[in-house]
């Protein structure tokens, strides 16, 4: 037996690298949790006691940012750098390339909370420039047709970010807005074409190994049309249409993504957390854009269904791809431990509170609602932290690479 063998039939990795830095899943989804969790908190501090940033006067467009161009972002690169590699075929991004990009992740956290602006820049735009780099070639050399969309993602969120960084620059506060909701458009198109491929996929899959014969009819062209439907409704807010026109996009997307949901769902579903996940992860995104539909009607305060397509739909969907995958990806039994059971309830828990919080701001508790919402959300990431810390820097336990 030669030593590459026996160290892998140990479980132990034969290069000199740490495990962290063998495959983008690993590194991404540790400090996406890490992050998630401690900048909720932080912002639960800076709304609540009073606190000052140093970038800006608007605090919520920090908020914003740190939550979509850092928290979702690094989730996003963890699932992209482990499954282009699969879609194209292509090598995977780890060790020293996996080192830059996650450099210029963490430098950019960093720098968010110091009145270091142009650093702050530099480090988060270079981030996704990387990024690009990085996953981009391999798609569009062999895979164009089918996942051409994620460059078309990766490369719309790198200019709103580039953007939302002028804007706060030369203090448009309404234009870095604007930044933000329409990079929550591109993050909910990325759930809307990664939920269609998966959650019929790991629901069949969940429920034969739980002993439930299940078959999910494919409806390709529902998808594509609800994922349009989306982008429309997304664009009638932003182009400021008239509000019958965004009225009908968004009840028309949440029907469109109900009738999907419903199409997936199995009773069985409940015995299983984490798919049940999954499921209650994409409720958010109908939820949310019958929520858009009230707003723009004017029944209920605009920042509902933002918050009901942000912290819920958006949350709530990553932390159940990243519990799954992280099992899937090191070898393990795709069973919830009780940290991820743990996390999805408190995770959606704080997304309810804030949703209600969102909506009927002159509820005498409201201030303390959105404290609640803020700690047990943060709390949820720090159960999927404390739970896969081990999982992510530990070995596959098959004794595979990655």
């Amino acid at each position: 037996m030669t030593q590459a063998t026996a160290a892998i039939d140990r479980g132990r990795p034969t290069s000199r690298w740490p495990i962290l830095l063998q495959s983008g899943f690993r590194p991404f989804f540790l400090f996406a949790g890490l992050q998630a969790s401690l900048f909720v908190l932080l912002w639960t501090l800076v709304w609540a006691i009073g606190w000052d940033l140093p970038l800006g006067d608007n605090p919520i467009l920090w908020h914003g940012h740190a939550m979509l161009f850092g928290f979702a972002a690094a989730a996003l690169a963890g699932f992209l750098l482990t499954a282009v590699p699969n879609w194209t075929e292509a090598g995977p991004v780890r060790r020293l390339r996996l080192v830059l990009l996650v450099g210029f992740w963490l430098a950019a956290q960093i720098l968010s909370l110091l009145p270091w602006a142009m650093l702050f820049a530099v480090a988060d735009i270079g981030f996704w420039l990387l990024l690009i780099a990085f996953i981009a070639p391999g798609i569009l050399k062999r895979n164009a047709k089918r996942n051409g969309v994620f460059v078309v993602i990766l490369s719309g969120l790198t200019g709103l970010n580039l953007l939302w960084h002028l804007s706060l620059r030369y203090d448009w506060q309404d234009t870095a807005m604007l930044c933000l909701q329409a990079a929550l458009g591109f993050f909910l198109l990325a759930i809307g074409i990664i939920g269609g491929r998966i959650i019929p996929a790991f629901t069949i899959g969940g429920l034969l190994q739980a002993g439930h014969s299940v078959f999910i009819v494919p409806a390709p062209k529902l998808g594509l049309a609800a994922n349009v439907v989306l982008a429309l409704a997304l664009i009638s807010k932003l182009a400021a249409l008239p509000v019958p026109v965004q009225v009908g996009a968004y009840l028309l997307a949440a029907g469109l993504h109900g009738w999907r949901l419903s199409r997936w769902w199995r009773r069985e579903v409940l015995q299983l957390p984490i798919i049940w996940s999954l499921h209650l992860g994409y409720l958010f995104l109908p939820l949310g854009f019958a929520l858009e539909a009230a707003g723009a009607a004017r029944l209920v305060p605009a920042p509902t269904g933002i918050h009901a397509l942000g912290s819920g739909g958006v949350g709530l969907m990553i932390l159940a791809v990243m519990t799954r995958a992280s099992l899937g990806h090191t070898g393990r039994r795709l069973a919830s431990p009780p940290a991820a059971t743990a996390a999805y309830l408190l995770v959606a828990a704080g997304a309810l509170l804030r949703i209600i919080a969102a909506a009927l701001p002159e509820l005498a508790f409201s201030h303390v609602l959105l404290v609640a919402s803020g700690l047990l959300w943060s709390a949820g990431f720090a159960a999927f932290v404390i739970g896969y810390a081990r999982i992510l820097i530990a070995p596959r336990i098959d004794g595979r690479p990655g």
